[in-house]
């Protein structure tokens, strides 16, 4: 193709796409949730005030009507944090072809073009949506397994045993590559349609890679993968974990999993000095996640950090089904019930507790033992940029044709944080388990 046709089809790029952001499809609950705001940047960071304790020089005077002394002014932890950014970048192509039959027009070249650009964006911010829920976690993606116990049906001991035809043995079966997730450490959003992504097998402890390659294939019925690379035995609960390529050196943003369970220092703050800044942990202890667990981790940040109003509680789909099902009967009888909550295909589930409402979500990206329940007024995502073709600043490639392949690559850009000024108004419930008789 000549340069003028080059030209032609790199205009019409910026034209058509370049203020086009991602539509945020349906399985991305946290970034629809959760509203993009501009930030206030200085330097590389942006800065985000937060209030960590009340204002407490009161003087009370007594009911005479004599004069008293005041105290002086006891201020309240006012601080300021420094919050980065993490960019991602996401290429594809679009083949010469493609390009060459629809340069008449911006309306040809949109309906030419567009199912591979909304994918690019659906497919980056798919990931993103990933790394809001566990970027920079303790436990990655989950733990190769080494579980003892009743998983799937099946008895396990040290991550062994024989589910759906494949024998596993301390996680792993070298021969045919396959790797069982710890049990409660799936999520079929992480890999689910992500065949071909780079994966990392790495030591929980030290970081180091012990193995890498591409996913093959998912079954998310089971909770296992199979890559194309032979993955390491694991040697306990916790000795190796799964991450996407580049997790493994902290290229992904701080999620929600890891702010709120970082004790110390989080965004620039020592949270073991202020516990309004320090998220809240509670233990189902093994059990299916049923209202009464979700009021009793409530109760405790009420009584903790004063929480109050909507509440949004994001489950995995096995927990949401289990409490459809479950509380059924609670929310005939019980006064919390509200007829409007439930119908036939409804996608949430509605509910009344001692803060207000609380609406439970199912969600692919979050992990079968995990749920998370968040008050999204104090959360925020900000950044240079929202997922989409344009850097700002910058007049750059983000088309151009491919030396050795008929084609056009393009990229889309993001450059995204997530933060929350209060974590102690939120709450992670761990150790869910959708199989326990209670």
């Amino acid at each position: 193709m000549g340069q003028q046709s080059n030209n032609d089809a790199i205009e019409l790029f910026k034209t058509v796409y370049g203020d086009m952001h991602d539509l945020v499809p349906d399985d991305q609950q946290l970034a629809k949730d959760i509203a993009w705001e501009d930030g206030s940047k200085v330097g590389d960071t942006f800065k985000e005030d937060v209030i960590l304790g009340d204002e407490v020089g009161i003087t009370f005077g007594g009911s005479s009507q004599d004069a008293f002394e005041i105290n002086p002014a006891i201020a309240g932890a006012v601080k300021q944090t420094s919050v980065s950014p993490y960019v991602s970048i996401l290429p594809s192509i679009l083949p010469f072809a493609t390009i060459s039959r629809s340069l008449g027009s911006e309306k040809a070249f949109l309906a030419a073009t567009k199912f591979v650009t909304k994918n690019n964006l659906k497919s980056h911010n798919k990931l993103k949506e990933v790394s809001r829920w566990y970027g920079q976690s303790s436990g990655g993606l989950g733990h190769v397994s080494y579980y003892s116990g009743s998983y799937r049906n099946v008895s396990f001991t040290n991550g062994g045993g024989t589910l759906n035809g494949v024998t596993f043995t301390a996680g792993i079966n070298a021969a045919s590559k396959a790797v069982l997730m710890q049990k409660g450490e799936f999520a079929a959003g992480h890999w689910v349609g992500k065949k071909g992504i780079k994966v990392k097998q790495i030591e929980t402890s030290g970081g180091t890679t012990v193995a890498s390659g591409k996913l093959v294939s998912v079954n998310a019925r089971y909770g296992y993968l199979t890559v194309d690379f032979t993955p390491i035995a694991a040697s306990s609960a916790t000795s190796h974990k799964l991450v996407y390529d580049g997790w493994e050196t902290q290229g992904e943003m701080y999620g929600v999993d890891y702010i709120l369970t970082t004790a110390g220092t989080l965004f620039g703050i020592d949270n073991s000095n202020f516990e309004l800044f320090r998220g809240n942990e509670f233990d189902a202890e093994n059990k299916k996640l049923g209202l009464s667990v979700v009021q009793d981790s409530v109760a405790d940040a009420v009584n903790g950090a004063g929480l109050e109003g909507e509440l949004h509680c994001y489950v995995n789909p096995l927990s949401w089904s289990t409490m459809s099902t479950t509380e059924a009967g609670l929310r005939v009888y019980d006064k919390s019930y509200s007829e409007n909550a439930a119908k036939n295909g409804f996608m949430d589930i509605e509910y009344y507790t001692q803060t207000g409402k609380i609406v439970v979500k199912a969600h692919r990206g979050v992990k079968e033992g995990d749920a998370f329940i968040l008050k999204p007024e104090c959360w925020k995502r900000s950044g240079s940029a929202q997922t989409g073709f344009k850097v700002p600043g910058i007049e750059g490639d983000l088309i151009k044709p491919l030396e050795n392949q008929a084609g056009y690559q393009f990229k889309s850009f993001s450059d995204e944080y997530i933060f929350t000024y209060a974590p102690s108004q939120n709450i992670k419930i761990k150790n869910i388990d959708h199989e326990s008789a209670s």
